[in-house]
């Protein structure tokens, strides 16, 4: 093999690095995008209720159909990361859609109250 074969060589087998570094890079904000969008849609979802619990009058139908666009775009960012907890956002955002489509025994079965999508995002950032 000569020399300019093994340079040649080198500056593919560098580039195929770079190629795999940056996959695991890319992957890795996307990652991070995903729990951003997570903790995004709780702390909304947590502002919004408080704000209903302190003045009823408060309540949004507008308000709620933009909850349930944000879970939605939400579930679409987890999945590839995490399957089960983005179809818990899905189900979160037909909750949004309409807040009497589940009972409140269904909402724990599902494990769609905010309390248990907290622990999944405290268990994602403790993985990063």
């Amino acid at each position: 093999m000569e020399v300019e074969d093994l340079s040649t060589l080198s500056q593919i087998t560098l580039k195929w690095l770079d190629l795999i570094l940056n996959r695991r890079k890319v992957r890795a904000e996307k990652e991070s995008d995903a729990i951003k969008a997570l903790m995004n849609s709780v702390s909304l979802t947590s502002r919004y209720m408080k704000s209903v619990l302190d003045d009823p009058a408060s309540q949004s139908d507008e308000k709620e159909h933009e909850l349930s666009d944000l879970w939605n775009e939400t579930a679409i960012k987890v999945r590839p990361y995490k399957a089960e907890l983005a179809q818990r956002c899905f189900f979160k955002g037909l909750y949004w859609s309409d807040t009497k489509r589940f009972s409140e025994d269904e909402l724990q079965q599902r494990k769609l109250k905010l309390t248990d999508i907290e622990s999944e995002i405290s268990s994602a950032i403790k993985s990063i």
